[in-house]
């Protein structure tokens, strides 16, 4: 059993210096990682089980889920500034406050899901007028009224997850996520291929199941509130009823941003995958292949980053601008000798990466297969750039820096990699492959620029290194 206290985000004792913060950092990644992991694998199971429907139900519930991904992770970006705020409050040890956010949290997430879901209703109709043909639009547009019933636990999850982070109750999302592995494999064979008496609903049934997880999710962790011992004192449903709107207001200040710099990233990945469509159903099957499965390995340094905004806000909350400092270069560290390791996988393992999600040896997916190949190379060589971009915008988060992020953002994803990409593969002709560079260029860009930000800000100044470093 996890303690409740903040002792797993103070490294102290025998350890000390690099060796404490690295064991600190890897307490609270693990188990975030794993839960990003279970995340994902569900995504996967999806894919490969509406996979085996053919190319059409494949581009549909994969361009469909990167619609709803995109929303849904823009919102919960900017839910996840309960993280840093409560990290800080913490840090200086006022539980109250830190319930008081989350509440505030919950209560901004059900006003969040209702614009969501209306405008998930509606994408078919703008697929329509994009060019897209009628029936995978259609196809897209059922798989997407399907999923959007999980939309306010999907944005619920984001808040119940970064207070239990803060919380050190990691190991309690992990739990909570990989049990629902499991559940969401077992509502898609019901659902997608019609056992057990129910009607086959193809792609649509994958959303389906998407939905009703995602609410299972969010029931097991606000059972872990419940029921976890020390966590009383939190108050996060009392305090959701009596959320008040400075509160409110507070997030959105520092999450607004934040959802943005996601938004941007997400949003030049789903751009890519629309532009795919135009290329044809077997680009844009590759490209959710690839997608996807770099996606898996994302997974770990999205953890990492989650991590490392806990932990530097903590450090910062309890006055230890060095500390701080140290937790994010630490994170930083892991995340490019993770990331190396995926890239060489990526690199040396094509055809059997390929094979998860079709069979390689049907002429019928002999296109889709050839593009995924070109892809996977090209996203072995963004890894370690992904990596970091992702854990050196979770460090800034932790220094409550989100508005800086999003500008270097934009001109990275949209600037250098969007516009690269799209010269590249419509006037130069190079197709997917000329997409995919430019998305490569645009992680590449990005990554710097946070990194050079993140020890920009967190140098010591001195006496008024604190007072710069929470700023």
């Amino acid at each position: 059993m996890q303690p409740v206290n903040s002792a797993a985000l103070r490294p102290r004792g025998v350890a000390s210096g690099l060796a404490a913060e690295l064991c600190a950092t890897l307490a609270l990644a693990a188990p975030l990682a794993a839960a990003n992991l279970a995340q994902m694998a569900m995504s996967v199971t999806d894919t490969v089980m509406v996979g085996r429907l053919g190319a059409l139900p494949l581009a549909a519930a994969g361009l469909g889920g990167m619609l709803y991904f995109t929303g849904g992770i823009v919102l919960q970006g900017v839910l996840s500034a309960v993280a840093p705020l409560a990290g800080h409050a913490l840090g200086a040890g006022d539980r109250g406050r830190a319930g008081r956010i989350a509440g505030a949290g919950l209560m901004l997430a059900v006003l969040l899901a209702l614009p969501f879901i209306a405008a998930l209703a509606e994408l078919d109709h703008v697929l329509r007028a994009l060019g897209y043909k009628a029936a995978l639009a259609a196809e897209i547009g059922r798989y997407l009224r399907a999923i959007a019933w999980g939309g306010p636990a999907f944005l619920g999850f984001a808040v119940l997850r970064s207070l239990l982070a803060v919380l050190s109750h990691t190991r309690s999302i992990m739990a909570v996520l990989l049990l629902c592995v499991v559940g969401n494999a077992a509502l898609d064979w019901v659902l997608i291929f019609g056992h057990l008496g129910m009607p086959a609903l193809g792609a649509a049934g994958a959303g389906y199941a998407s939905a009703v997880n995602q609410w299972l999710i969010f029931a097991g962790l606000a059972l872990c509130l419940r029921v976890r011992p020390g966590l009383a004192d939190v108050r996060v449903w009392r305090n959701a009823g009596m959320a008040r709107c400075s509160e409110m207001a507070e997030i959105l200040r520092l999450g607004l941003p934040i959802g943005g710099i996601m938004g941007i990233e997400v949003g030049v990945f789903m751009t890519a995958g629309i532009l795919m469509g135009l290329l044809g159903a077997a680009a844009l099957g590759a490209h959710q292949i690839v997608l996807n499965c770099a996606g898996v390995t994302f997974m770990v340094p999205l953890g990492l980053g989650q991590a490392a905004t806990v932990r530097v806000a903590h450090e910062l909350g309890a006055g230890r601008p060095e500390a701080a400092r140290r937790a994010g270069f630490v994170a930083l560290a892991l995340g490019i000798a993770f990331m190396s390791m995926a890239a060489a996988a990526l690199w040396t393992f094509p055809w059997a990466i390929i094979a998860v999600y079709v069979d390689i040896a049907d002429p019928a997916n002999r296109g889709v297969v050839q593009i995924a190949r070109r892809l996977l190379a090209i996203a072995a060589l963004f890894q370690v750039f992904d990596g970091m971009q992702t854990i050196a915008a979770g460090a800034l988060r932790g220094y409550k820096d989100t508005m800086v992020p999003m500008v270097l953002a934009t001109f990275g994803y949209w600037g250098a990699g969007f516009a690269g990409g799209w010269c590249l593969a419509f006037p130069l002709g190079y197709g997917a492959v000329g997409l995919w560079w430019g998305l490569a260029l645009g992680l590449a860009v990005v990554a710097l620029l946070l990194t050079l930000r993140l020890h920009r800000l967190a140098l010591p100044l001195g006496p008024g290194a604190e007072a710069v470093a929470v700023r």
